[in-house]
């Protein structure tokens, strides 16, 4: 009872104001936009969460109820209330708007997860919460097909079972594993709380004909919500949406937004193509997410370029890309620097429409990771390996050690101090990305052991000498460089011997090697060249924006990049 007292005094007399129980508005699509509900996980996994804020942005409150699999939303309740927070059913702690488990400071509002629950059914949303407002912190609650009225709150059963003795036919509930607890965010009044037979429980926004939109972790999003506790935990929170506003949720984070309306069909098409390709996602109970794992979504977009992406998206809608009658994986990435691959080189997986090509467009352009140069220590790289699991020495070589007919690194090997070999293969010749200070990485590079020859998409011939000359940014080639000696500067061509901190060594040999490989060893270090950023496979992003800006449609690109597609 002395609990009681102090959540009274907390929180001051709080009157439940009956809501109506308004006609459900389903979002109306346009008549360009398709009918279809994609599923995105925004928080599932080891980032679910112990509760979920929304706010109305374009909208005024929210109904409660279930959805189907299809997406079709059936309303059982509603609220005025244009901030809400959905919470799984135990105790929280309100500080400053946030909810925690276990309190973070002093100054906090206990949310009790258990309560008193009268015996008598309603047959109405309406019914229940009129019948509530009698009640102290009287709410309806959806229970196993019933409505009913749930009151007070309390921290433990034990702390309820007094109170709950002096109402006839009351039972103490709370704590419920497969329970959905639906709050006021500021105040922390609940408003309704949602127990149906281990069903999840569905959240739309209210609208009058207008595309609502709310607010939910620093994004504002289209459509309605799912809150899934999966096995009793935290609150997984999918975003159920029009599959042409999740399209162009995509596009401005996937796709360069810069007036080039072809390139950003392209991109519609492509992005279109892979959320209803995917299914990696099935089993937790949604179609895609949200992150690069998939495609990144972030919900409306409303910056540079907004009604051009809405353009795209409308003027492809429902277009797809399909290979022998079948949706195609449309894998794309940001840039390829001269050439895209074989999936096969990569992953192993031979995909007729997944093919490399020499790419000629993305010269025309400039942007971020068109070309790239790094230079690396032995140290960077044994570090590198040994953070993996790698049991790496001293590291002394670093080698391409095969290339793919489209000139990209196919093989790469880092060798030790005691003759063992680290190799890596397909896409995993990208792993030297995880270096510091490396930003862009493809699989389009060459290795420039420092005082010797380059390896890798740049081959040598046999009998060639020249020096390889950095000039911090880049590395190029030259037949012949300055010096300055004791009697003035001097042209030198190669190879030469300088004198070093450590030593003399011979600069400019050529690798005698016509296949790209060369001298691995390098006490000094490595400098790694290359041009793009990504995978390799599929579409380029920026080659993509380049072939627009040159005058090609959005069905040439992608056809430039997936290999003998059709559009439908």
């Amino acid at each position: 009872m002395t609990q009681k007292i102090r959540q009274f005094a907390r929180l001051g007399l709080v009157f439940l104001t009956c809501v109506l129980f308004a006609a459900y508005i389903p979002y109306q699509a346009d008549a360009s936009f398709s009918d279809r509900v994609i599923r995105v996980g925004l928080y599932y996994g080891s980032n679910a969460l112990p509760s979920a804020n929304l706010a109305n942005e374009v909208g005024s409150g929210y109904q409660f109820g279930t959805y189907s699999s299809s997406g079709t939303f059936s309303p059982i309740g509603s609220t005025t209330q244009e901030k809400i927070t959905v919470c799984k059913d135990a105790n929280l702690y309100l500080s400053g708007g946030s909810f925690y488990e276990p309190p973070t400071a002093a100054d906090y509002q206990l949310i009790g997860a258990y309560h008193i629950q009268m015996p008598d059914t309603y047959a109405t949303y309406e019914a229940a919460a009129q019948a509530a407002a009698a009640y102290p912190y009287g709410f309806p609650a959806y229970v196993n097909g019933k409505y009913v009225v749930r009151f007070e709150f309390y921290s433990s059963a034990v702390n309820a079972e007094a109170d709950a003795a002096a109402y006839n036919g009351a039972q103490v509930v709370g704590g419920s594993k497969t329970c959905y607890t639906v709050v006021n965010t500021a105040t922390g009044q609940i408003l309704f709380e949602f127990d149906n037979n281990g069903d999840y429980l569905g959240i739309q926004p209210m609208s009058s004909g207008e595309r609502a939109q709310t607010w939910f972790k620093g994004y504002r999003y289209y459509g309605g919500f799912q809150y899934m506790r999966r096995s009793g935990n935290d609150i997984s929170v999918i975003n159920f949406v029009n599959e042409d506003l999740y399209v162009s949720g995509v596009l401005p984070y996937e796709f360069v937004v810069n007036n080039d309306l072809e390139s950003l069909k392209a991109g519609a098409v492509a992005i279109r193509t892979f959320s209803r390709a995917t299914t990696k996602h099935n089993a937790l109970g949604f179609d895609i997410c949200n992150t690069t794992d998939c495609q990144v979504y972030r919900g409306v977009y409303t910056g540079a370029g907004a009604q051009l992406v809405l353009d795209a998206v409308e003027q492809t809608g429902g277009q797809c890309a399909y290979y022998n009658g079948k949706l195609i994986e449309a894998l794309y990435f940001s840039s390829d620097g001269g050439a895209t691959e074989d999936a096969i080189n990569a992953w192993g997986s031979d995909v007729p429409y997944l093919k490399g090509k020499l790419d000629p467009y993305e010269t025309s352009i400039s942007f971020n990771g068109k070309s790239w140069s790094y230079t690396v220590t032995p140290s960077d790289i044994q570090s590198l390996l040994q953070n993996r699991g790698y049991n790496c020495g001293t590291v002394t070589g670093l080698e391409v050690t095969k290339t793919t007919a489209m000139g990209n690194v196919n093989e790469l090997t880092v060798t030790d101090g005691s003759g063992k070999k680290f190799t890596f293969t397909g896409d995993n010749v990208r792993v030297l990305q995880n270096l510091s200070g490396v930003t862009y990485m493809s699989r389009r590079f060459q290795i420039t052991p420092i005082g010797s020859q380059p390896s890798g998409n740049a081959s040598t011939t046999t009998g060639d000498t020249s020096f390889s000359v950095y000039d911090g940014n880049t590395t190029t080639q030259s037949d012949t460089i300055t010096v300055i000696t004791g009697s003035g500067t001097q042209q030198v061509t190669a190879p030469a011997t300088v004198i070093t901190g450590s030593g003399t060594v011979t600069v400019g040999e050529s690798s005698g090697s016509g296949s790209g490989s060369t001298q691995t060893g390098s006490g000094q270090g490595w400098i790694i060249t290359g041009g793009g950023y990504g995978h390799n496979i599929g579409m380029s992003q920026w080659g993509a924006y380049a072939m627009g800006q040159q005058g090609y449609t959005y069905e040439d690109i992608l056809k430039f990049y997936y290999t003998g597609i059709t559009i439908q």
